[in-house]
């Protein structure tokens, strides 16, 4: 990777109330363009040539709740600074900010905050939400719902089928958050596990069916476990100023199971197991998927796979939660060095790891070509 070096910020963001001092890194390396004007298949895609970003998920890919204010005691989803889709400044690093670095043209991005958007009420803001299509509480279930409304919005960009395409999936949070992702039964985890597949995989298929060049980034999860073991380990009183009842919603997390009136660390660790077996078949997936066409990819990234968050600061101050705006910042960076280095190994989600900078040979990895080179893709 070409030199890089770092310039510190330091910025006030109004955050539930409160001011809150944040060390942010601004990106600065240079802005190469690509040594080849066309990649000849997906394994030669750089930065510079990917000028549309999409994104699936749900309220994590929504930034839901990621910073203040609220309305009506209400958290908004702040999709500007969502790590994979917000369009986001050198105050909040996402992965749109930092592609549109080595190409200006880049769309899709989302542009502003919006209010919740779940499944039940659907699509509500689309100029703002553009091709982030993540819902917040959706289900691996809901995906193809999203990737239709991805198929509808693609209609406001212009040669859609002709650009390169970014689409970054982070899903399975929400399918945890049943009581049978920490049942004491194996069985029960394990066919909770094999629906979470199946529903994967099926989304997958109409994904390369749908679209054309296109680089897919199949995230895994990290320990939602350890959420609740950060916030019991956090002292004083909790800075949450909003009460929802969205960690409610995770049952495994808020609520004593298998007959105990507390959450339990046997049920904690019941959980990451299952959160192991989800992202076992992330990995395997997206093996399955990768290089059908010379012209799709579907990469796993195991930057975070099975790993704690690193502390409170992580969280939202109004949910104690959802990430954080440092979460956000966080978990694009990691994505992008993830999508530029060779390195496969899961590794603790680091708040102060540098953005890489790519040379103008760099590509996004994802494996050795299983095709015999031939002159560039041409749809």
């Amino acid at each position: 990777m070409a030199a890089r070096f770092q310039l510190y910020l330091v910025f006030w963001v109004l955050h539930a109330s409160c001011n809150i001092m944040v060390e942010a890194l601004d990106f600065v390396c240079p802005a190469v363009t690509p040594a080849k004007a066309e990649p000849a298949d997906v394994t030669e895609l750089h930065p510079g040539h990917v000028s549309v970003i999409m994104a699936m998920g749900d309220s994590i890919t929504a930034a839901f709740a990621s910073r203040g204010p609220v309305k009506d005691n209400m958290p908004l989803e702040f999709r500007k600074f969502s790590w994979s889709i917000g369009q986001g400044s050198a105050e909040a690093m996402t992965l749109p900010y930092l592609i549109h670095h080595f190409n200006s043209s880049l769309t899709g991005y989302a542009s502003a905050n919006t209010v919740p958007q779940t499944p039940t009420t659907g699509y509500l803001e689309y100029d703002n939400d553009f091709m982030d299509a993540a819902l917040s509480r959706a289900r691996v279930a809901n995906l193809p719902r999203e990737l239709n409304h991805l198929t509808f919005q693609s209609s406001r960009i212009t040669d859609f089928n002709r650009r390169w395409k970014v689409l970054t999936i982070l899903i399975g949070a929400n399918d945890l958050g049943v009581s049978d992702a920490c049942s004491t039964d194996p069985g029960v985890r394990e066919r909770l596990t094999e629906k979470f597949a199946a529903d994967l995989d099926a989304t997958l298929e109409l994904t390369a069916a749908r679209f054309t060049r296109l680089f897919v980034n199949l995230v895994p999860l990290f320990s939602i476990a350890s959420v609740r073991r950060v916030i019991e380990n956090q002292t004083g009183i909790l800075p949450c100023t909003v009460e929802t009842e969205w960690l409610d919603y995770c049952e495994c997390v808020a609520h004593g199971q298998a007959g105990s009136k507390n959450v339990t660390e046997s049920q904690l660790r019941r959980l990451d197991m299952t959160t192991a077996l989800f992202n076992k078949e992330i990995s395997r997936l997206a093996t399955k998927w990768n290089h059908v066409r010379p012209d799709f990819a579907v990469v796993a990234h195991e930057m975070w796979a099975n790993q704690p968050i690193p502390n409170f600061d992580f969280l939202s101050k109004l949910d104690c939660f959802h990430p954080s705006s440092v979460g956000h910042r966080t978990m694009a960076v990691n994505l992008w060095n993830s999508m530029l280095q060779r390195s496969r190994q899961s590794a603790p989600l680091n708040p102060t790891e540098e953005p890489v900078c790519p040379n103008a040979t760099s590509v996004f990895y994802n494996g050795p070509a299983t095709w015999e080179k031939v002159a560039p893709v041409i749809i």
